[in-house]
């Protein structure tokens, strides 16, 4: 059980049950995230209870003191309950998984009870609506005036097999439960949709008479939170909120408050506290100017200059190098003199060419012959 929390079970079958030889004592456990992450709301665990092929009426009460009598209030809690039929192949197996098989009525609710006792089948326990919250977390509010200084809240379901089929699955999961003051200011709560209507079967057993649904007192509207100046949306939380229920509130993920108001611990809040639910805009939008405090101007067209054409030569001379300066045309070369490239040997250079060609003949005669000696 979570802490602070009780249990209430019914182990004898009430009168009117259609199949009292499958009726069971629930048991109870908790829910990890690390197991079945979508049977948990938030956190990393939620309390589950459920009978295995069997029919069961139970639920969770806790003791709230310290409250001052005449004080409005608002019980609000997340369910959600998975129910199946198993299939041909195996009778304990659910066909269909995480999703519920042809699930029987659960009766799900919530209720208060503003004396502060523990019974719920007393008639002065206010129940909400019932809603078949199938494999969806599915929001149950009550509301009631405190009349002691300490108030009960309530949990309540009972696995209705009406039309005499049976159910390998019958399990409820509960979670983000809180109780609120409603004379505190608070935002402007969007209630999700039902994703059922409640399912008019059989009529509800009990060991007595039942709980005794009854109708909701009218509820205080809450205020609407005014953004300041530079965008932000602030809150200040409340005695008994958490940071679920304020996430729920304004309709935004937890991730996101916990990332603009640098959380440590997502289960600690202080009343009091300013919690960011929309960030100042990053920039301030700037006032536009008006059309004519901005002079136009008209550029002025620069004519570009015209290039100076190079004559071309009378007779094009094929170039093979390319190089990086030009050599002006306005000036033209000299002829070439062929004659002068050409150079004759006087007979005097002639004679010590031949010399040193027959050194050379000598030397390399030497070397061969000292080679051949060895």
């Amino acid at each position: 059980m979570c802490p602070g929390w009780r249990a209430f079970y019914v182990d004898t079958p009430p009168a009117g049950v259609t199949a009292p030889e499958s009726w069971k004592r629930p048991e109870f456990r908790d829910a990890k995230t690390a197991e079945f992450s979508y049977r948990v709301r938030s956190g990393s665990l939620a309390q589950k209870y459920f009978t295995f092929g069997g029919q069961h009426q139970a639920g969770l009460y806790q003791q709230v003191s310290g409250i001052v009598p005449g004080t409005p209030l608002r019980f609000s809690v997340y369910m959600q309950t998975w129910g199946c039929m198993a299939g041909t192949d195996s009778w304990n197996i659910c066909p269909t998984g995480e999703k519920s098989n042809n699930p029987p009525p659960m009766h799900t609710r919530a209720g208060i009870d503003p004396t502060g006792g523990t019974d719920p089948w007393s008639p002065g326990v206010i129940w909400s609506p019932e809603i078949n919250a199938y494999d969806v977390w599915t929001l149950f509010q009550v509301e009631a005036v405190a009349e002691n200084s300490t108030v009960t809240v309530f949990t309540y379901s009972f696995a209705d097999w009406f039309d005499h089929v049976f159910r390998i699955n019958n399990d409820v999961y509960i979670d983000d439960a809180s109780l609120i003051a409603l004379n505190e200011v608070l935002p402007t709560a969007t209630q999700p949709p039902a994703t059922e209507p409640p399912t008019p079967d059989a009529a509800l057993p009990s060991p007595t008479s039942g709980p005794t649904a009854t109708s909701l007192p009218t509820a205080t509207p809450f205020a609407t939170a005014t953004p300041r100046s530079d965008g932000a949306i602030v809150h200040v939380v409340q005695a008994g909120e958490t940071l679920s229920i304020i996430a729920n509130l304004y309709q935004v993920p937890q991730e996101t408050l916990i990332e603009l108001n640098a959380i440590a611990n997502a289960n600690i809040l202080e009343v009091g506290q300013d919690l960011i639910i929309v960030a100042p805009n990053a920039t301030e939008t700037p006032t536009p100017l008006p059309p004519t405090s901005l002079p136009v101007v008209t550029p002025t067209a620069t004519p570009a200059a015209s290039p100076t054409p190079i004559p071309p030569s009378a007779t094009p001379t094929p170039v093979s190098v390319v190089r990086a300066t030009t050599i002006p045309t306005s000036t033209p070369l000299p002829p070439i003199d062929e004659s002068a490239s050409k150079t004759s040997l006087s007979p005097l250079g002639g004679f010590f060419i031949g010399a040193g060609f027959l050194l050379v003949a000598v030397a390399v005669f030497i070397f061969v012959r000292e080679l051949l000696r060895r």
